[in-house]
């Protein structure tokens, strides 16, 4: 009898000991399991920040973005009107050539050379050449 309750302790203290070594194995793995766990939340966490910083640095390019196309808008507004003015000047100045000099523009029509009208308006047959140079320009 007394084999059979030594052979029943051993077996009882085999059982604890095997469940002693399956627990400390299932601890260790749960403990790895658990760091596993943590450092994946850190990385949720520092992911989760960087996409904010993301989304900021986008809302802000937007905003630049924006502010730059009006400013585009508002300086293609005012190249514009510049440009109709000057635009309105040079015709302008166009006409002033023409009534200034129409004399010159009125022989030179009738098929005068730069020397005779020159010689009948007095000037200087360069002077006359260069005001009918600068209307040929101006008609281009």
């Amino acid at each position: 009898m007394q084999t059979y309750v030594n052979e029943i302790f051993l077996g009882l203290i085999l059982i604890g000991v095997i469940y002693l070594a399956v627990r400390d194995s299932l601890r260790r793995k749960l403990d790895s399991n658990k760091d596993l766990y943590q450092k994946m939340n850190e990385n949720q966490k520092q992911l989760i920040q960087e996409i904010t910083e993301l989304k900021i640095a986008i809302r802000q390019y937007q905003q630049t973005i924006k502010a730059e196309n009006e400013q585009w808008r508002i300086d293609r507004h005012e190249l514009v009107a510049s440009i109709k003015a000057t635009e309105k000047t040079m015709s302008g100045q166009n006409l002033l050539l023409h009534d200034r000099y129409k004399e010159i523009f009125d022989l030179h029509n009738q098929g005068l050379s730069v020397d005779q009208i020159a010689m009948k308006l007095e000037k200087g047959s360069g002077e006359v050449a260069f005001i009918l140079q600068l209307a040929a320009q101006e008609s281009i």
